[in-house]
């Protein structure tokens, strides 16, 4: 299947605070929208630098008569979006692909084996050549260079969470707390690959989450943001959501050396409630936000540039399963633009939604 796509351009007056006050920003970027309705809980997963794969329906269907009504589907399955040509087409590389995992000329997935339902096959294509193996443990996995072990990892330590980096570099310890009235935000270790003594990250265990730590191969850095805030000086935690009003937000670069560098973006209204996340980009920091006004009202809800001291607005709505280019340049998300009751008129609307942050000064493609 080929398909045209819808591509809007969007210009956007919107406050920023800074520092020092208030100012009023414009911004021009042109939206691409895949047009197919969307899952918001399925991943986005880029092939390349213009590429994504993403799953939907092509039609959903609400019964009318009532909120509870269930909606039905048809054509599931996956499609890749080709966004140098504006075309769609099904996937027919990674059929029934599980856990798709794409570094480089690396590929990883899982698919279900035809002999024993409990151990799906490991998929691995490295420069187009294929190989099917049995899986032996999907805990020995490490997301950022897309590998499967076939023996436990030096970064399989007990009652420890820890995080594997790229090969060479290491990986992370969010040791475990020692009992009570020890400091339950103890430093991130940082475990150098052939190095003899770990380093202490300025960065405490119960800042970060695991899964937030993302890697931007455009900077050769690893990225980290906080959950929560903790009180440098008296060390009080706020609960898990609400940002202190008028406390900025530092997020963090780790270095393969052990460097660590921060960067501070200015508090916004939106940080106040709801979910929200960070992601690096070439342009700056990406955040979404689900601070809604309630059923069908979208309010703060919706995705933000942070650049150069000031935050922008880019579109309304909430914004699943963020995803970025490797180069750093394109933003994916399933889009719902949450103006309605869900399900009355508004499930046609989730789809897949693309931003090209380069654009403007001629870096993208």
């Amino acid at each position: 299947m080929k398909r045209n796509l819808t591509v809007v351009i969007v210009f956007l007056l919107v406050s920023s605070l800074h520092q020092g006050g208030c100012a009023e920003i414009k911004s021009t970027y042109r939206i691409n929208d895949a047009g197919l309705p969307a899952e918001r809980n399925r991943d986005l997963v880029w092939l390349d630098n213009h590429r994504l794969r993403f799953y939907s329906h092509r039609k959903v269907k609400v019964k009318t008569g009532g909120f509870r009504n269930l909606p039905t589907f048809t054509d599931p399955g996956h499609y890749i979006w080709d966004l140098d040509s504006n075309r769609i087409e099904p996937d027919s590389m990674f059929k029934d692909a599980m856990r798709l995992c794409v570094h480089g000329d690396y590929v990883t997935f899982l698919r279900k084996s035809p002999n024993d339902d409990k151990r799906p096959l490991l998929v691995t294509r490295d420069k187009g050549q294929e190989t099917v193996t049995r899986l032996v443990n999907i805990e020995w996995f490490n997301r950022f260079n897309c590998r499967y072990y076939d023996e436990k990892p030096d970064w399989i330590i007990q009652n420890h969470e820890t995080l594997p980096l790229l090969d060479g570099h290491g990986f992370l310890d969010w040791i475990p707390t020692e009992g009570p009235g020890s400091d339950r935000n103890k430093p991130i270790r940082f475990h150098r690959t052939n190095a003899s003594e770990w380093i202490s990250l300025p960065i405490g265990k119960r800042q970060v989450w695991r899964v937030d730590v993302t890697y931007a191969s455009f900077k050769d850095a690893y990225f980290l943001y906080p959950i929560t805030y903790i009180d440098t000086n008296t060390g009080k935690e706020e609960p898990i959501g609400p940002w202190p009003k008028g406390k900025s937000v530092s997020v963090w670069w780790l270095t393969s050396d052990g460097t660590v560098t921060s960067e501070t973006i200015p508090y916004m209204e939106f940080m106040r409630g709801g979910s929200r996340g960070f992601f690096p980009t070439r342009k700056g920091i990406f955040i979404y936000s689900h601070k809604a006004d309630g059923a069908g009202k979208p309010g703060d809800a919706g995705g933000y540039l942070a650049q150069d001291n000031r935050v922008t607005k880019l579109i309304t709505g909430l914004l699943e399963g963020v995803s970025i280019s490797p180069d750093g340049c394109r933003v994916a998300f399933v889009h719902d633009p949450y103006d309605t009751i869900y399900g009355k008129d508004r499930l046609d609307r989730v789809t897949v939604k693309a931003i090209n942050l380069c654009e403007e000064d001629g870096h993208g493609r």
